[in-house]
């Protein structure tokens, strides 16, 4: 069985997007690209075999462009904009495709975006390496990737001056005191920011160094 295109009218809202109209009923929406690779032409006659491929290019391309908004909200790991796309709920296929389009483009490298994240963080929010391993695996960056990325983040600062950093910043605000109560914030403040009980440790044992410091 087959359906005869009867209208192809551009869509007020997308400029982009064109509305098919098979047997004098809105059918489905094409990207203009699609439509011209496409070729089809009002008075076609389409098999449903061809409908469906026609719908499938089209998802490929609307999973494309949702992926590179996302991508121009915060850079993304290929992890997250493939869970992203799935709960959006393009198909297997539309996905591969959008993501092999983004690799071709150069809009999505996993490597490039962990090293980003490593060291923004740690210019915005700094943390020890556990905190920072974990965050990136929950993003689903490669292990080998997350190495390079840590190795990055710490090359210039060691995880022990960021330590520092972050206590003498926290004492600046609760004011600079020996007492058990003030070390205990401290302390539980490195832990959740996820440096070493041995970075944590060093400071304690040279705490006095660290409150003189502070200007």
């Amino acid at each position: 069985m087959s359906r005869r295109v009867t209208a192809i009218t551009g869509q007020k809202r997308r400029s982009d997007r064109y509305s098919v109209f098979l047997d004098n009923e809105f059918a489905f929406s094409l990207f203009a690209d699609v439509l011209l690779q496409s070729g089809i032409a009002v008075g076609d006659e389409l098999k449903e075999e061809q409908i469906e491929e026609l719908e499938r290019l089209d998802e490929r391309r609307l999973a494309k462009e949702k992926a590179i908004r996302l991508l121009a909200v915060r850079a993304r790991s290929r992890s997250e904009l493939e869970e992203r796309l799935t709960r959006a709920g393009y198909g297997s296929a539309a996905r591969v495709w959008a993501m092999q389009e983004l690799e071709r483009l150069g809009l999505i490298n996993d490597l490039e975006f962990a090293i980003q994240f490593a060291k923004t963080r740690m210019v915005t929010r700094p943390q020890g390496r556990f905190l920072m391993k974990n965050e990136l695996a929950r993003k689903g960056v490669p292990e080998a990737f997350i190495d390079r990325a840590l190795y990055e983040a710490y090359r210039e600062t060691s995880e022990q001056e960021f330590a520092r950093q972050v206590a003498q910043k926290r004492l600046r605000i609760l004011g600079k005191d020996d007492s058990p109560k003030t070390k205990k914030k401290i302390f539980d403040l490195l832990a959740r920011r996820g440096f070493s009980w041995e970075i944590i440790q060093n400071l304690g044992d040279n705490w006095q160094q660290l409150l003189d410091e502070i200007e």
